[in-house]
């Protein structure tokens, strides 16, 4: 099974995989790398290190930011292990998806692909309708 790590600033990893295991009942197969403040980048890379090696297989890691310090660090182990794919801009329907993906027994370059993917829909703005002047006539009773 693919390995996932979730890494982010300040508590990020551990507030959206708090998100995920509410809904999905399980943390199975996942590993979070915070990056509160007063952490060095070594402290990070020791971090890292530590949950990725947790890992026989494959690994997808989902960072919060493109060029933040976990996402740099993931890229810097990505660069030394062709198992580890390294997806940024990370939310919660992407995580979930990919997590079921996981589940199904998708590979590590599929989940990050798919990630990519359903990352870009999962943004959007509501827009309320505002009703037609035939509409809101006022109607008798």
């Amino acid at each position: 099974m693919v390995g996932i790590l979730i890494t982010g600033h300040g508590h990020f990893a551990s507030g959206i995989a708090s998100s995920v295991e509410l809904i999905m009942q399980s943390l199975e197969g996942i590993e979070v790398v915070d990056f509160p403040q007063g952490d060095t980048a070594t402290e990070l890379k020791e971090n890292m290190h530590n949950a990725l090696s947790k890992f026989d297989d494959e690994i997808v890691v989902f960072a919060d930011l493109l060029s933040g310090s976990p996402f740099n660090t993931a890229v810097m182990e990505a660069l030394e292990n062709d198992k580890i794919q390294v997806v940024y801009g990370t939310n919660l329907g992407m995580l979930i998806e990919c997590i079921m993906m996981r589940n199904m027994g998708s590979s590590a370059i599929e989940i990050a692909n798919k990630a990519c993917e359903v990352g870009q829909t999962q943004i959007g703005k509501f827009e309320k309708q505002l009703e037609s002047e035939d509409d809101s006539s006022d109607e008798e009773w």
